[in-house]
């Protein structure tokens, strides 16, 4: 299984719409086998071109903090899943999707203006 999270100093950026670069990890039973950090410079809050790269790398899930609406919508049109409202190190939230014990809180970001949210999970059955 292949996931994308948009980073940051290896954790999960809370902004999707402001990232940088995504991870594309890489997951078999239950543990991260290969990582790579792709640019999407020039593309943020380009909902079309970011849905394409992250479409062309052949992921199955996009695991992020906060999103916006459209961005979300352009994700799933495309046929990703898309999994928002976490928060924490980028192999720790994907081991914790590919063992089904992700807790998450779905978040909306708003467009515009320096918005920073910030969210803490701490989820039972699960030993993170």
């Amino acid at each position: 299984m292949k996931i994308a999270i948009p980073a940051r100093n290896g954790k999960v950026n809370e902004h999707f719409g402001s990232t940088e670069e995504f991870a594309i990890l890489e997951l078999e039973n239950g543990k991260v086998i290969n990582k790579k950090m792709i640019s999407n410079e020039g593309l943020q809050h380009d909902h079309g071109g970011i849905a394409n790269m992250l479409k062309n790398e052949k992921i199955e899930a996009i695991i992020c903090g906060g999103i916006g609406g459209h961005m979300m919508q352009a994700l799933q049109m495309m046929g990703l899943k898309v999994v928002n409202g976490a928060s924490g190190s980028l192999e720790s939230v994907s081991e914790a999707y590919a063992n089904n014990c992700l807790v998450t809180r779905p978040v909306q970001c708003g467009c515009g203006g320096d918005h920073h949210h910030h969210h803490h999970h701490h989820g039972g059955g699960c030993n993170h």
